[in-house]
C-alpha cells in the first residue's frame, strides 16, 4: 500500500470488492471474498496476516483458503509453514479473472 492519500486503501473499498465479488461468484462466501480482495489489494498474502490484520481465528482463514484453492480454484497455494500453518497464497488466473469482471481492473 501506498503512502499517498488517493492509493489508500479503505475499509468501504474492501467492502465493495467484497460485494462485487459475491455478486460475480454466488459460491463465494464473504470470509473467502475478502481473502481474494486482501490479495488483490496487498493487504495480505498469508494466513496468518489476514487473520492479524481482519480479527479472525486463523483456523477460520486456513479452512475458507481449502475451498478457495480446492472447488473454486481462485488461489494457489505458494508455500506452508508446517509448524505454524501459516499458508503463502497466490490469486489463481481464475482469481484474477474474477476480480478483473466484479472490480473492472485488468
Amino acid at each position: 500500500m501506498s503512502a499517498d492519500g488517493e492509493d489508500e486503501i479503505t475499509e468501504e473499498t474492501i467492502l465493495e470488492a467484497v460485494s462485487a465479488l459475491r455478486s460475480e461468484e454466488a459460491a463465494l462466501s464473504p470470509l473467502g471474498a475478502a481473502i481474494l480482495a486482501a490479495l488483490h489489494f496487498g493487504i495480505a498474502n498469508d494466513t496468518r496476516t489476514f487473520s492479524r490484520k481482519f480479527d479472525i481465528a486463523h483456523a477460520l482463514a486456513l479452512r475458507e483458503i481449502t475451498a478457495l484453492s480446492g472447488d473454486l480454484g481462485l488461489v494457489t497455494v505458494v508455500g506452508r509453514n508446517p509448524r505454524t500453518q501459516r499458508t503463502e497464497l497466490a490469486l489463481s488466473e481464475q482469481g484474477l479473472h474474477l476480480l478483473s469482471r466484479a472490480t473492472g481492473t485488468q
